[in-house]
C-alpha cells in the first residue's frame, strides 16, 4: 500500500513560565497507520496532545493538513479527529446510554450508533445502569466508546488502555486494527511498549518535552537484530541521549 503524508504538525511548541514543556515537535501522519508515541511520566506527550486538539493553546507551531495549513480552533479540523484523553469525568447520574447519547447529539450523531458502541465495548447490557456505578475498566471503556463515536478519520487517543482487564486490552488491540483497516489514521500515547510492538506502523519517543527518535516499528526492531524489545531500545535511547546531555554541561 501506498502511504501520503496527510496530516503535518509543523514546530509545535508549548512554554509555561519560560520553561519549554514541548519543544518544536515535528511529526507527519500518514493515512490508514498506528502511530504510537511513548515516553515516560512528564515527557510531554500529553501535552503535545492538547495543543493539537485545540485544548491548549501552542506557543509556536503550525498544523497544516492534505498541504493546507489550519487552525486548531477550526470547525472543519475539530469534525476531522475523535479524542480520548487520559482522564474524563461523566456525570455520575448519568447511565453510559445517556452519556454517550448527549456527547453524539453535539456531534449530530444517529442515537442508534450509540447502542452500536455500547455492544463493541461490551457495555450495552450495563447501558442503562448509573456511571457512578461502573468500574474503572468501564469506565475506560465508555470512554473509548466516545473516542469512536463520531467514526471521524483521526482517532487520538492518550493512554487508552489503562484500567483495562487482559481480555479488554486483548479486544482494544483488535479494535484498533479494525479501525485501521478501514482507513483511520491512529495516534496514541502509552508506556506499554509491549502494545507498541503489536499494533503500530511507527513509533517516537519523547524526553523532556523532545522528541527523541521516531522511526518505523520494525524499522527499530531490525536495526537491534530482533535481540531487543522495544522496551529495551527505549530505556537505551534514554540513557544515550543522558550522556549527551551530561557532556554538554561539561564544556
Amino acid at each position: 500500500m501506498i502511504e501520503y503524508e496527510w496530516i503535518q504538525f509543523q514546530s509545535i511548541g508549548k512554554k509555561f513560565n519560560k520553561h519549554h514543556y514541548v519543544g518544536n515537535i515535528d511529526l507527519t501522519l500518514k493515512r490508514g497507520e498506528i502511530f504510537a508515541l511513548c515516553g515516560g511520566n512528564g515527557a510531554g506527550k500529553s501535552t503535545f496532545i492538547k495543543v493539537i486538539t485545540g485544548i491548549m493553546k501552542g506557543t509556536s507551531g503550525k498544523i497544516v493538513i492534505d498541504g493546507k495549513t489550519i487552525k486548531p480552533t477550526n470547525r472543519n479540523y475539530k469534525e476531522l479527529f475523535s479524542y480520548m484523553p487520559d482522564q474524563m469525568v461523566f456525570p455520575p447520574q448519568l447511565t453510559g446510554r445517556e452519556a454517550l447519547r448527549f456527547l453524539g447529539r453535539l456531534r449530530k450523531i444517529e442515537t442508534g450508533r450509540v447502542d452500536e458502541m455500547l455492544k463493541l465495548v461490551g457495555l450495552y447490557e450495563v447501558g442503562n445502569r448509573p456511571i457512578k456505578h461502573y468500574s474503572k475498566g468501564m469506565e475506560q471503556r465508555l470512554l473509548f466508546a466516545q473516542a469512536l463515536l463520531p467514526d471521524a478519520p483521526f482517532m487520538i487517543l492518550d493512554e487508552p488502555t489503562n484500567g483495562l482487564d487482559p481480555y479488554w486490552f486483548f479486544r482494544f488491540k483488535e479494535i484498533l486494527q479494525e479501525e485501521k483497516r478501514r482507513g483511520k489514521t491512529i495516534l496514541f500515547t502509552t508506556h506499554v511498549l509491549s502494545l507498541v510492538e503489536e499494533i503500530a506502523d511507527r513509533v517516537a519517543f519523547m524526553e523532556d518535552g523532545r522528541m527523541i527518535s521516531n522511526d518505523r516499528v520494525e524499522t527499530l526492531l531490525s536495526k537491534s537484530g530482533r535481540k531487543k524489545t522495544l522496551e529495551q531500545i527505549f530505556i537505551s535511547k534514554q540513557s544515550q541521549q543522558a550522556e549527551k546531555e551530561t557532556a554538554a554541561t561539561q564544556f
